[in-house]
């Protein structure tokens, strides 16, 4: 794999990746690499070119979605449809700010998204974290894209675990979740959502074998290029949740519980 010496041009970096007009792109990011390159240059950041760029190469037929997760709910605290911060990446609560972007209606697995399907997937009225009715099932059904900007995607590919209840895998279970939900009119309501959790007495978590990168670059699903030493890694969801779905119902491995030794292998609390 060859590594692109250019400097961080963000325009000419989307235009070398197998980003089509008309995608569905959930983009997925890590910039404290970014960050620290810019300020090593006096360069200031700016997400707006970065989602601006993405924007531009899906073009008015697609749609672009961030991850804008918040496991606070699962806690008992109030979810604030308007104000509840993401805590998966910058870019998204950059997004969450910005006016052509809305919110996912879910307090535990919400998304900014903006683009064509915009108004449906934000009227997705959903109750089950992970069903195939949810975003992450429109994702699927509909053939989109994961960007994973400077992240290996098997440390957060939250597709995973919509496979592991898509086949019933023997440790998770469902589990509900209820608490108040300020919604985006600030009206206060009680609510009720459900999620695949993992077992806690089993002290494990959802690992993904680097087999599956050759298994989705086979069917053309992978694409990992490096820019200025930041990865850019582009999944095919539809063909990856297959393969996944696949491979936990024949008990091949690829997706499977993996022991706990630190806190640090959990990158999120369900995984």
């Amino acid at each position: 794999m060859r590594e692109k010496k250019a400097n961080i041009n963000f325009e000419n970096i989307i235009e070398q990746i197998n980003i089509v007009s008309g995608d569905k792109l959930l983009v997925s990011s890590s910039i404290l690499k970014l960050l620290m390159k810019l300020k090593k240059k006096n360069e200031k950041f700016n997400s707006n070119i970065i989602i601006d760029s993405l924007i531009n190469k899906i073009g008015s037929s697609g749609t672009l979605m961030f991850p804008a997760f918040n496991w606070n709910f699962c806690k008992g605290k109030d979810f604030y449809y308007n104000k509840t911060l993401s805590m998966t990446g910058s870019l998204s609560n950059f997004a969450l700010k910005r006016k052509d972007f809305k919110r996912t209606k879910n307090p535990i697995y919400s998304f900014a998204v903006t683009g064509k399907d915009k108004d449906y997937i934000c009227n997705l009225n959903h109750t089950n974290c992970f069903g195939l009715n949810s975003p992450f099932g429109y994702l699927i059904k509909n053939h989109g894209k994961n960007l994973f900007i400077d992240i290996d995607y098997k440390e957060g590919f939250t597709f995973d675990h919509v496979a592991e209840e898509t086949v019933g895998v023997d440790y998770r279970y469902h589990k509900n979740f209820t608490g108040f939900y300020i919604d985006k009119f600030n009206e206060k309501k009680k609510v009720n959502y459900r999620m695949y959790v993992r077992d806690l007495s089993l002290n494990v978590f959802t690992g993904i074998d680097k087999k599956l990168d050759g298994i989705l670059y086979k069917n053309k699903a992978y694409e990992k290029k490096i820019f200025n030493g930041i990865s850019f890694i582009l999944i095919d969801i539809y063909q990856a949740y297959q393969a996944m779905v696949k491979d936990l119902k024949s008990k091949g491995g690829i997706i499977y519980p993996k022991k706990i030794k630190s806190p640090d292998d959990l990158v999120t609390p369900v995984r």
